[in-house]
């Protein structure tokens, strides 16, 4: 019984710390998240996003143009722009968490544009960490009724990348018209491996990691017990009187009565 028992608590120790010893394991950034966004975009105040406060927002510099009056148009509202907000949650960026994600766009987006997915993929930086990524269609209809004009489609493009850092996980948004898709696309791609402050985070173990790690843990533990229990009994019985044979008996039982005659004379 003492036996079983111990080869039951080295099989569940094995499964429990084996994983975790041979996998890979996270890695804290050790520094504030810091976010390049590509060369043409400018930064704006804190607050200015407009659907967080404190967020940061970049927009690209043809979203301000003068006018031949001297007047400044404002295009912010349909131009190319950037959003970082930081949430204190770990999010999970692999592909069956990012799954899940895609499932609930549609409903974050709602009553602002109507939201059409694309793509959703996991990126492997060249220092190992992982960064979640997310891209869709998000059109919405300007009323337009006011001025007696029809309603004016506008079709934007939204790319999501998810960075985790050491307080939880950095999001960036960047919105673009869906016609310089392949121009913006590309240039917010190549910021994932620019960004500093990115923590690694790798996931849990397969279910059959721990599996085979108990499994292995039996084994060893069954000839580990093997062999103590064999050196017990072979050094009980090296200390163990050894049991004399009917002659040798009989031998000595001679000798005493040699012994006793010898005294008597």
């Amino acid at each position: 019984m003492r036996r079983l028992i111990a080869v039951l608590l080295v099989a569940v120790l094995a499964a429990l710390l084996g994983p975790r010893f041979v996998g890979p394991r996270n890695h804290a950034a050790g520094a504030p998240f810091q976010y390049e966004p590509p060369e043409g975009l400018v930064p704006l105040p804190r607050g200015s996003a407009g659907d967080r406060e404190g967020a940061q927002v970049w927009v690209h510099e043809a979203a301000e143009r003068k006018n031949f009056d001297g007047s400044v148009t404002d295009q912010k509202a349909t131009s190319t722009r950037i959003i970082l907000n930081h949430s204190n949650k770990e999010m999970s960026v692999e592909a069956a968490d990012l799954s899940k994600l895609v499932e609930e766009m549609p409903k974050a987006f709602e009553g602002s544009c109507t939201w059409s997915h694309r793509r959703h993929e996991m990126r492997v930086r060249a220092d190992g960490a992982r960064v979640g990524l997310i891209e869709g269609d998000c059109d919405r209809e300007i009323d337009l009724s006011a001025f007696g004009l029809p309603s004016k489609p506008v079709k934007t493009r939204k790319l999501q990348l998810m960075f985790p850092d050491d307080s939880g996980t950095s999001l960036v948004t960047a919105s673009y018209p869906t016609d310089e898709a392949a121009q913006w696309a590309p240039l917010l791609e190549a910021t994932i491996g620019k960004a500093k402050g990115v923590a690694t985070r790798v996931p849990a173990p397969a279910p059959w990691t721990h599996a085979a790690w108990a499994l292995a843990g039996a084994v060893l533990g069954w000839l580990g017990t093997a062999i103590v229990m064999r050196s017990g009994s072979g050094a009980t019985t090296s200390h163990a009187p050894k049991a004399r044979t009917p002659k040798k008996a009989r031998a000595d039982e001679d000798d005493d009565d040699d012994d006793t005659k010898e005294d008597e004379r």
